[in-house]
């Protein structure tokens, strides 16, 4: 009964739980929504609607966090002086191609976003760019969960609950292998 309305039956309520995961940990709300979806218990359309909704419009927030930080001291405390500064060169080189990898490479979004609205990066160069790598990012991992969900118990039969934890472990650690390697390739 608990989890009946801890986590809803209806929807809606699964909809809003996807959207409120997307503004702590991206990665792990594509997963939860994908495996919602996979068990039936919301539209995988609709889950995928909602998760995109979510992630672009935190990536918008980032944005406006950095337009604000130019007139607001509060808010340039909230993104960090060195985060501003080391994004300031790249940014400035290179806005695009920036703004698509800052999508995959984790620990890259806040300060290349936020900078992008403290830079002036123009708004609908920002807003088409997150918009299109988000929905690819998206959907790939989306596609590939989902897929993997609806594969999983035929193909693991009773393990399928432990092949389901392992994709778990690795979508909670895949961002922190990937961050160790952008780190270790920068410094080469």
């Amino acid at each position: 009964m608990w989890s009946q309305f801890a986590f809803g039956s209806s929807p809606e309520a699964l909809a809003l739980s996807i959207l409120a995961s997307t503004f702590f940990l991206e990665d792990a709300a594509i997963g939860y929504a994908a495996l919602l979806a996979t068990t039936g218990m919301i539209a995988p359309h609709f889950a995928y609607g909602v998760l995109f909704f979510g992630i672009y419009t935190g990536d918008l927030g980032l944005y406006f966090l950095g337009a604000a930080a130019r007139h607001h001291r509060f808010a340039r405390g909230l993104i960090g002086e060195s985060r501003l500064a080391r994004a300031d060169d790249w940014i400035g080189r290179h806005s695009l191609s920036a703004l698509l990898i800052a999508r995959a490479v984790p620990g890259t979004r806040l300060p290349v976003y936020a900078a992008s609205g403290f830079l002036r990066v123009p708004f609908l160069l920002f807003a088409g760019a997150t918009a299109g790598a988000s929905l690819a990012w998206t959907a790939a991992l989306f596609g590939a969960i989902y897929t993997f969900g609806m594969h999983a118990a035929e193909l693991f039969g009773q393990f399928k609950y432990a092949a389901c934890g392992v994709l778990a472990l690795v979508i909670l650690c895949a961002p922190l292998l990937a961050r160790r390697l952008f780190r270790n390739a920068s410094h080469a």
